[in-house]
């Protein structure tokens, strides 16, 4: 009762009432009239949710059936597919396994048997790499690399070919051919490197040779290996270079003499001498400012020189206190020949002296260096490169001493030839800081000329000293007046002296170097002159009222010079020229006052 109540969706109990009203009711009791009046009620209809859900379950059992009939037979045979795939890879794999184990056990094994053939083949191999790069590149740091490398394998070549118990490769004689035919290559491409740079100095348009140099340097290794290959071609490369920098040398510098002489120098000729121009003797300042030390100095400013000789330009010859420059100051610029041709300002001689060797010093330098970079081998005597450079050189040091010869000739300046001297000495300083070769004889003979010629000119101013008129005619003293007794104004050819006796002094105190002074001529020939001068002083003196004033005088004024142009400090060293100048003229004056 209660289930079918869930179906009609009514309750059970008025399933119950009708069932006993019908018991009760009389048989004559119209049942399809109580049938009708049922179905009018609510509580007796159907619900169409209900419907609807159970339409929703059939399609639902319908689909799973279909489900079940059809896919899920499919899905068995697609489990049981991959099944069986999945047996033949696991069967793969096994197989896979063995063959690892088999592949790992002949590695082991050709690893063990390659264990000494390896190292043999890393060392007789040579890289393609290096092998086009020797045949084809570009012959820089990268090629000569590739030397080096080259060099390594011939000497691990040699330890197999010298080891007998050591067993060679069947191809060990072919690669030591491929070897010896790579450096054999090597050699000649060196070489032709070389030689298109000699060639180039000897050009119709030829480059400086610090380019090639230069070129050749970044490459220096190249000429030992050439000797190593074929020491004969080395020796004869260096012999091309040799003779090639000879001619290079000597035709550039023989234009350069040819500019030094074209450029235009003082003509200082006889007249230039001690004794001329007297009458016309001019003191700057007071002559008192000597006598009693007021702290003026005779050198003052150089007069450019003229082409008519005058007094004056003969007594402003005597001071050389700009010329002096040239060797008190660090100069080290060489006058080019394009400014040599054209300059308008006459030079004295030492300016064509010092540009020249200053020049010659320079690029012998800078062969020396190259030499001793490039061309010097482990087995060369220690004077090979010395005999070298010397040989480069020699043409042109003739040619330099032959313009010397020129520039000295026939000139009087003995100022000019003295700084020559001194620059001499300077640049000789020099090549020995630099340690260079042959410049040092070279300069030595430089020497040879200059001193002699220095000699000859002090004998003509000791000459022209002793033709001087005797006479008592005083210095022109600018401001004083007409003041003209010789026993208060110094003789005209004192003060003439004077600027004479100061510049070869400062000449003589400008060496660097330590010398031997009484070793050398300057010091005999400042001697020299000054006695003679004394001897001139002493007859014009006995033209006088007091010949011991007079003397007193002339050698006060020149000792008052001295000590105003050299003042030093207490500490410091006196040269022994000035002090024996110095001592002697206070002997002078003190016999000559009492």
């Amino acid at each position: 009762m209660d289930a079918l109540s869930k179906i009609l969706g009514v309750s059970s109990a008025d399933i119950q009432l009708q069932e006993d009203r019908f018991s009760d009711q009389n048989t004559n009791h119209d049942a399809y009239q109580e049938y009708v009046e049922s179905t009018l009620k609510k509580d007796f209809r159907i619900h169409t949710g209900l419907l609807k859900e159970l339409n929703e379950l059939s399609q639902k059992d319908q689909s799973i059936r279909t489900s079940t009939e059809t896919l899920i037979p499919r899905l068995k045979q697609y489990f049981s597919e991959f099944n069986d795939k999945l047996n033949d890879l696991t069967k793969d794999l096994d197989f896979v396994k063995d063959k690892s184990s088999e592949f790992s056990f002949l590695l082991k094994s050709n690893s063990s048997k390659l264990k000494d053939i390896s190292p043999v083949v890393n060392d007789l191999i040579i890289s393609p790499e290096v092998i086009d790069q020797v045949l084809k590149g570009k012959i820089d740091q990268k090629w000569v690399d590739c030397i080096d490398y080259l060099n390594d394998k011939q000497e691990i070549y040699s330890k197999y070919q010298e080891a007998d118990g050591t067993e060679k490769p069947n191809d060990f004689g072919r690669l030591s051919e491929i070897l010896q035919i790579l450096k054999a290559v090597c050699a000649e491409r060196a070489k032709k490197y070389i030689v298109i740079r000699i060639k180039r100095l000897r050009d119709g348009h030829p480059v400086p040779a610090q380019r090639i140099q230069e070129e050749l340097l970044q490459v220096r290794e190249i000429f030992q290996m050439i000797y190593d290959t074929k020491p004969e071609i080395a020796i004869g490369l260096r012999e091309a270079y040799e003779h090639t920098m000879k001619w290079y040398y000597k035709t550039y510098f023989a234009r350069y003499i040819r500019s030094l002489t074209i450029l235009q120098y003082v003509q200082i000729d006889s007249q230039y001498a001690l004794g001329q121009g007297l009458s016309n003797t001019s003191v700057s300042g007071s002559y008192t400012n000597y006598l009693y030390a007021s702290g003026r100095t005779l050198f003052g400013a150089q007069t450019a020189p003229h082409h008519n000789v005058t007094d004056e330009s003969i007594n402003d010859y005597f001071q050389i206190s700009k010329r002096l420059d040239l060797i008190t100051q660090e100069d080290r610029t060489v006058m080019v020949s394009q400014i040599a041709e054209n300059n308008p300002i006459a030079n004295y001689l030492e300016i064509g002296f010092k540009n020249l060797n200053l020049a010659l010093l320079d690029n012998c330098t800078a062969e020396f260096m190259f030499l001793n970079d490039f061309f010097r081998l482990p087995n060369d005597k220690g004077d090979v490169i010395r005999k070298l450079l010397l040989n480069i050189f020699e043409p042109t040091f003739d040619n330099a001493m032959e313009f010397t010869v020129q520039l000295i000739g026939t000139t009087f300046d003995i100022f000019g030839v003295l700084i020559s001297i001194r620059v001499a000495h300077r640049l000789q300083f020099e090549a020995q800081h630099r340690q260079i070769p042959c410049i040092d004889d070279y300069l030595d003979g430089q020497l040879i000329l200059l001193w002699p010629k220095f000699q000859k000119l002090v004998d003509f101013q000791c000459e022209q000293l002793r033709s001087v008129s005797i006479t008592t005619n005083v210095a022109l003293v600018r401001g004083a007046g007409n003041t003209s007794d010789p026993l208060v104004t110094p003789h005209e050819l004192t003060v003439q002296f004077s600027k004479f006796l100061l510049s070869l002094l400062k000449l003589s105190l400008t060496h660097k170097e330590l010398l031997d002074e009484r070793a050398e001529p300057l010091f005999h020939s400042i001697n020299r002159i000054r006695d003679d001068f004394e001897t001139i002083m002493t007859k014009c003196s006995k033209k006088t009222k007091n010949a011991d004033m007079f003397l007193t005088t002339n050698y006060m004024y020149i000792y008052n010079a001295l000590q105003q142009s050299f003042l030093r400090a207490d500490s410091e060293k006196e040269p022994l020229i000035l002090s024996e100048i110095k001592t002697h003229l206070s002997r002078l004056l003190e016999a000559y006052s009492r």
